[in-house]
């Protein structure tokens, strides 16, 4: 039971977080968030130290936390990270992605477009996990799930700010995609390096507007 309110908890925070209902860098309190959910003291503090760990939450002990705030350092080590994964990964695998899920990728991030913002970010955090996925290499898995899980609160902040760049980000998907099935190695590391540059000085920018 105890293990259950506290995934709960988990689920209910990481939400918030992600969707950016908690802004990067809103300071809360464990008081407010009690009277906010009935999850309990207990199960709440796990919750919040599993968040910790994933470097969504910043805790200071006796003063309180906050929704880790994104800063331009932080924003390009993210999308550092991903240029050197992503296109070494899908030059070395790029033979064994499912023709079908990349078709069927295809149809999700045409469909979403015109949908709701969260729907798009979702199916993007999806996809780029899977070009990493086909590895099976757990550690690398485990790392680029929390590499996604940041890029996706990034999106959704960005978005806030800005809503101009979803035509530019089908198409963007739609030349990886194509460069996938094509098994162009060169084509698909210039797409990938391209789509992922476009993301960074667009969040880079939206930065300098918030200073």
């Amino acid at each position: 039971m105890a293990e259950a309110l506290t995934n709960q908890a988990y689920e209910y925070l990481y939400r918030k977080i992600v969707s950016c209902e908690y802004l990067p860098g809103q300071e809360l309190n464990e008081k407010q968030l009690l009277e906010e959910t009935s999850f309990g003291r207990t199960p709440l503090r796990e919750a919040l130290l599993m968040l910790q760990a994933e470097n969504l939450i910043d805790i200071f002990p006796r003063k309180g936390m906050r929704i880790t705030p994104f800063t331009e350092k932080s924003i390009d080590d993210l999308y550092q990270t991903r240029k050197l994964i992503e296109p070494t990964v899908c030059r070395k695998y790029i033979s064994m992605y499912s023709k079908s899920r990349l078709l069927e990728y295809l149809k999700q991030f045409e469909k979403a477009a015109a949908g709701p913002d969260y729907d798009e970010f979702q199916i993007d955090t999806s996809f780029h996990s899977y070009l990493v996925d086909i590895t099976g290499n757990e550690i690398l898995i485990n790392l680029y799930q929390s590499v996604m899980i940041q890029q996706m609160r990034l999106a959704v902040y960005a978005a806030l700010k800005d809503d101009q760049n979803r035509v530019d980000n089908l198409e963007q998907h739609r030349a990886i995609i194509d460069a996938l099935l094509r098994e162009n190695e060169d084509a698909v590391q210039d797409a990938i390096i391209l789509h992922i540059n476009h993301s960074l000085i667009k969040s880079l920018k939206m930065m300098e507007n918030d200073n």
